[in-house]
C-alpha cells in the first residue's frame, strides 16, 4: 500500500508547481553554535533580493528589507543590531511584512523619516507608502510607465535634492538564446565547434525622471549579460553622489558614474574592483545589488554579502572594495549554501564527527562540531582549501549540458574515504559536468591539507558519468569501491587500482538481475543523485542511501522514485523551479527531492539490492526536506542511538533526523 503523503499543492516563486516539504514533527534545522548564534544570513530561499533600507526600529544603523524567491515569496525586514568585526553589519531574525508585490521593487526613506516603495507591475509603476505599526506597504498611487519603458525587469532610485527621484529601469535587448529544450535528446546547447548558439543576451538601462522623457542612458544595449539582478544609487564622496551600480548573473558588479546633478548623464561601464586592482566576482550567481553603510549588500543565489567600499578608485575609475563577507543575522540556522550534499567525516581528527557539504555554488564547506558525535554543535562554515585556494568548481563556458547560462553553477557533490590508505581522509568529488575528481590529502590527521583536483581515469579516459551526481565510497576487504550513475544511466561499481586509476567492476544490479536506473529522462532530467554507501539497518552489508531530485525515478522511469512512485497530477506547461528547467515534458509529476535507501539483498564482495525505500515518519509521511532541484542525503551515527539521517533542503538547511522518528516503506 502507498504512504500517506503530504503533498499540498504550492505555487513556486519561478513559475510552475511545486509541492510542500514534510519532516517528522519537532525536526529543526541545525543551529549555529557559534556565540549569540551568529550565522550567515539567509531565507529560505533559493535566491534574495535587498529592496532597500530605512531606520525602521530607531537603531544606529538601517534595517534591511529582503525579498526571497525560488520557494516561498515574501518581503522580510531585518533588524539592525551590530556590526561585525569584519564590518559587515549583524540583523536580528527577520519578520515578515506585508506586500502586495514580492520583487521587481526598491525600498528608499526620505527625508522626512517617511518609508517608500517602488513597484513594476507589469506596464505600471506603484507607489507604496510603509506603515511601521503595521509592518506593511499600503498601495498610494498607480501610474502608466512610458512606453519606451516595456516590460523592465528591475529598478533603481535617485532621490534628488528636492525630494523628486528619478528612476533607472533594467531592460532586455531582445536576444534569444539556445531554441528548443534541455530535457530533450535533441537539445543542443553547443555547436559542433563547441560554441555556444543562440544570441547573446544582454541588458541595458532607461533612465526617467521629471524633466526628461524616456530615454536609454548606458552607452550600449548590451552591457551586462543575461540579467543586471537590480540596481542600486550609491554615494561614493564629492563628485559620486549620484553614481550606479547593478549586479549580473555572472557575478560581476557593475559601476557607473553619473555626471549630472539630476537625472542621468553616465559614463561607461566599469567593474568594481578589489584592493588588487582586479574586478571582483561575486561567490555565487545572480546577485543584485543595494548600497548600505559605506558599501554595497549582494546577493543572489545564496546568501547575503558585505563590499565595503575602500574610498578608493583604480586609475581606470573603478571604485575599490574590499573582498565579500558574509552578512550576519543572530540565532540563525547553519547555512550550507543552496542544494547542499552533505558527509559526516572527523575531519580534523578531534575524535568527533563533522560535516562537510558540497553546494550549487562549487564550494566545499567544514562544518567544524565543538560538540561531541552524539551531541553535535556546529560551528558555521568555513571554505575547504585545496593547493592554498579555495575549492570552487563552476561549469564555465562549456561545462553545464544547460548552456552558457549555467556557467556560475558548480552542484559539488563531495565524498571522503582515505583513498590511498596513508591514514588521512582524502576528497572525491561530482559536479555540474559529470567528471570525478580527487583531492589528495597530504596534511596531518589534525590539520587537512589537500592537493589541487587530480582527473580520476578509467581505461585510461578521465571517468565520467550523469551529471550533478554525489559518488558512493566504501573500503571493502582490502579494495576501495567507488559507485557511480553511468553513461548509461545506471548505478555502476568501480574499484581502485591506484592512486588515479580504477577498474571495472560492473553495472550494480537490483535482486531481480536488472540494472538499477536513476533518471527520469534525458538532459535537464538525467542525473542529480547522491549516492552513499552505508549499512542503515546495520547487518553488516552496505547499502545506499540516496538524495535525489524531483526528476529521479529509481530504479526505472516507470514505477521508479520519487518522479513515478510519488508524483501527482500531470504538470501542463509552465515553468517548474529554476528558469533553466523549462518546457519539462507534460508526463512530468509533481513531487521533490526524496531521500531513500537501497537494502543489499546480496554481500558487500557481491552486491543486490532490494527496490528503493521512502523514509516515512510515525504517521506513514513520506520526509521530503524541501526542494525539487536536489536533496543531499547520507545515514550517519552523528547523533547517537543511530543510524540517523542527515538530509538537506535545497534552501541550504540541514536536518539530523533521528532513526526512532523514521521508518521505511515504499
Amino acid at each position: 500500500m502507498k504512504a500517506k503523503l503530504t503533498l499540498g499543492i504550492l505555487l513556486f516563486a519561478a513559475g510552475g508547481l511545486a509541492v510542500e516539504p514534510h519532516l517528522p514533527p519537532g525536526t529543526k534545522a541545525l543551529p549555529s553554535a557559534a556565540v549569540n548564534g551568529r550565522g550567515p544570513l539567509a531565507l529560505v530561499n533559493l535566491n534574495h533580493h535587498v529592496l532597500g533600507h530605512a531606520r525602521v526600529f530607531g537603531g544606529k544603523e538601517d534595517d534591511l528589507f529582503v525579498a526571497g524567491f525560488g520557494g516561498p515569496q515574501a518581503v522580510h525586514l531585518f533588524r539592525w543590531v551590530d556590526s561585525a568585526e569584519t564590518g559587515a553589519p549583524v540583523f536580528a531574525q527577520p519578520v515578515e511584512v506585508k506586500c502586495a508585490f514580492k520583487d521587481k521593487g526598491s525600498v528608499f526613506q526620505r527625508k522626512d523619516g517617511s518609508i517608500a516603495g517602488l513597484w513594476i507591475d507589469k506596464d505600471e509603476l506603484v507607489t507604496t507608502e510603509f506603515d511601521r505599526e503595521k509592518l506593511e506597504f499600503r498601495e498610494t498611487k498607480r501610474e502608466k510607465l512610458p512606453k519606451a519603458v516595456k516590460s523592465p525587469s528591475s529598478l533603481g532610485v535617485l532621490v534628488n535634492v528636492d525630494g523628486s527621484y528619478d528612476l533607472a529601469f533594467e531592460m532586455s535587448n531582445g536576444g534569444k538564446g539556445a531554441e528548443g529544450s534541455p530535457n530533450t535528446e535533441e537539445w543542443r546547447p553547443f555547436n559542433s565547434s563547441g560554441i555556444a548558439v543562440g544570441e547573446m543576451r544582454y541588458r541595458y538601462l532607461m533612465g526617467v525622471s521629471a524633466q526628461v522623457e524616456a530615454k536609454q542612458i548606458t552607452k550600449t544595449r548590451n552591457e551586462v549579460y543575461f540579467s543586471m539582478h537590480g540596481i542600486t544609487s550609491v554615494n561614493l564622496g564629492a563628485g559620486h553622489e549620484r553614481d550606479l551600480v547593478t549586479g549580473s548573473r555572472q557575478g560581476n558588479l557593475v559601476y557607473y558614474h553619473n555626471k549630472a546633478g539630476s537625472g542621468f548623464d553616465l559614463e561607461a561601464k566599469r567593474l568594481i574592483a578589489g584592493e588588487d586592482g582586479n574586478a571582483l566576482r561575486h561567490p555565487s550567481i545572480n546577485p543584485s545589488v543595494c548600497a548600505y553603510g559605506g558599501g554595497l549588500i549582494a546577493c543572489g543565489e545564496g546568501s547575503l554579502y558585505f563590499y565595503r567600499f575602500t574610498g578608493k578608485f583604480t586609475k581606470a575609475g573603478a571604485p575599490v572594495c574590499k573582498e565579500p563577507v558574509s552578512v550576519l543575522q543572530d540565532n540563525a540556522d547553519l547555512y550550507a549554501g543552496t542544494l547542499p550534499t552533505p558527509t559526516t567525516v572527523d575531519w580534523d581528527g578531534d575524535g568527533v564527527l563533522d560535516i562537510l557539504a558540497g553546494n550549487s555554488e562549487g564550494f566545499v564547506l567544514f562544518f567544524k562540531n565543538i560538540g561531541s558525535s552524539d551531541e553535535p554543535k556546529f560551528l558555521p562554515a568555513t571554505r575547504v582549501r585545496a593547493g592554498g585556494r579555495e575549492i570552487q568548481v563552476q561549469a564555465g563556458y562549456a561545462g553545464s549540458l544547460q548552456g552558457l547560462q549555467e556557467a556560475r553553477w558548480g552542484y559539488l557533490s563531495p565524498n571522503v574515504i582515505d583513498w590511498n590508505g596513508d591514514g588521512l581522509p582524502d576528497l572525491i568529488t561530482g559536479d555540474i559536468t559529470g567528471n570525478y575528481l580527487i583531492y589528495f590529502n597530504r596534511g596531518t590527521k589534525t590539520e587537512a591539507k589537500l592537493e589541487p583536483a587530480h582527473p580520476i581515469y578509467c581505461d585510461g579516459v578521465d571517468l565520467h558519468g550523469m551529471w550533478r551526481c554525489r559518488p558512493a565510497l566504501a573500503q571493502i576487504g582490502e579494495r576501495v569501491a567507488l559507485a557511480i550513475v553511468d553513461g548509461d544511466d545506471h548505478f555502476h561499481l568501480y574499484w581502485r587500482i591506484d592512486d588515479y586509476n580504477v577498474e571495472d567492476g560492473g553495472k550494480l544490479l537490483l535482486d531481480d538481475g536488472k540494472p538499477i536506473g536513476a533518471s527520469g529522462g534525458v538532459g535537464g532530467m538525467s542525473g542529480r543523485c547522491k549516492l552513499d554507501f552505508f549499512d542503515w539497518n546495520q547487518d553488516g552489508k552496505l547499502d545506499f542511501v540516496i538524495g535525489t531530485g524531483r526528476v529521479c525515478s529509481i530504479p526505472d522511469r516507470t514505477t521508479g522514485y520519487p518522479m513515478a512512485a510519488l508524483g501527482q497530477n500531470p504538470v501542463v506547461g509552465g515553468l517548474i523551479g529554476r528558469l533553466v528547467d523549462s518546457a519539462l515534458p507534460t508526463k512530468l509529476k509533481k513531487s521533490l527531492g526524496t531521500p531513500l535507501v537501497m537494502l543489499n539483498m546480496g554481500t558487500n564482495a557481491k552486491m543486490k539490492f532490494a527496490r528503493p525505500l521512502t523514509f516515512q515518519d510515525e504517521d506513514g509521511n513520506v520526509v521530503q526536506p524541501g526542494g525539487a532541484h536536489e536533496t543531499g542525503a547520507v545515514g550517519t551515527i552523528l547523533g547517537g542511538n543511530g543510524p540517523n539521517l542527515l538530509i538537506c533542503n535545497e534552501a541550504g538547511r540541514m536536518f539530523l533526523v533521528p532513526s526512532k522518528k523514521l521508518q521505511t516503506k515504499p
